[in-house]
């Protein structure tokens, strides 16, 4: 029988969740909610952010890490401290995510419908699907382009360019699709190819820095430390690139 994984059902509402006592059902659950979906492990946060940033862009590791310190979300750990992610933390974060950005909802009270959710007294409908369903991680140029919104033409000028490369022979990672889209935005509102490479050409340098920062504990075979400096590092330099732009701009 195939693995199952999560993903939001259209119907109800999924900003939306339901008192069980509406339903007539006293039902009380065992575990987390999505209670029906995979609790296993096997999703990277690289993994998480693939799948969730299409919906949520400005979903970052150090938002991730922020959720799991404050109970929400919270992944397992591996033995060397690496978060990984079951297809039921995925719709969770969904979850909580929605509730921030639909209905502006503070974390106390999110932590508190996630409780509700958890024990039955609330409930929300998620369907399953097998992972065979699952998009594919490598599309084709045709593909990537429409799962970015943006132009063939575009995607060529970009690999042309050295800003996007094939990371399997004429397929591109489903990672570098949030990428595309801001180019297309850039270029549309004024930038220039030429400007546009120096901008990512700066960004392999900030992610070769905080390789850089990870080394230490990568040394000491900490691998989960190493993956947090790195992803520290690696949102600090967006935070001062983001600031320094826009208050030039505001001027």
């Amino acid at each position: 029988m195939a693995e199952l994984r999560a993903i939001a059902s259209p119907e109800p509402d999924p900003s939306r969740i339901t008192p069980l006592a509406d339903v007539g059902s006293d039902e009380t659950l065992e575990g987390t909610w999505p209670h029906a979906l995979s609790h296993e492990p096997m999703l990277r946060v690289s993994d998480v952010l693939a799948q969730v940033q299409a919906e949520f862009p400005a979903l970052s590791t150090s938002k991730l890490r922020f959720l799991d310190n404050n109970g929400l979300v919270t992944p397992f750990r591996t033995n060397s401290g690496y978060r990984q992610y079951s297809p039921a933390d995925v719709e969770r974060l969904r979850f909580v995510l929605r509730q921030q950005r639909d209905q502006y909802q503070p974390l106390g009270v999110i932590a508190g419908h996630l409780e509700a959710l958890d024990s039955g007294r609330m409930r929300m409908a998620v369907a399953p699907r097998a992972v065979g369903d699952e998009e594919d991680q490598y599309l084709g140029s045709g593909d990537f382009a429409a799962s970015a919104g943006v132009d063939t033409d575009l995607i060529e000028r970009l690999d042309d360019a050295g800003l996007l490369s094939q990371s399997v022979p004429g397929r591109y990672d489903r990672c570098w699709l949030p990428l595309a889209t801001a180019a297309q935005a850039y270029l549309s509102g004024g930038g220039d190819l030429r400007t546009l490479k120096s901008l990512v050409t700066s960004a392999r340098r900030e992610a070769d820095r905080a390789d850089a920062v990870a080394q230490p504990d990568k040394m000491r075979g900490r691998a989960g430390a190493a993956e947090d400096a790195a992803n520290e590092f690696a949102e600090a330099s967006i935070a001062v690139f983001s600031a320094s732009v826009r208050g030039h701009v505001s001027r």
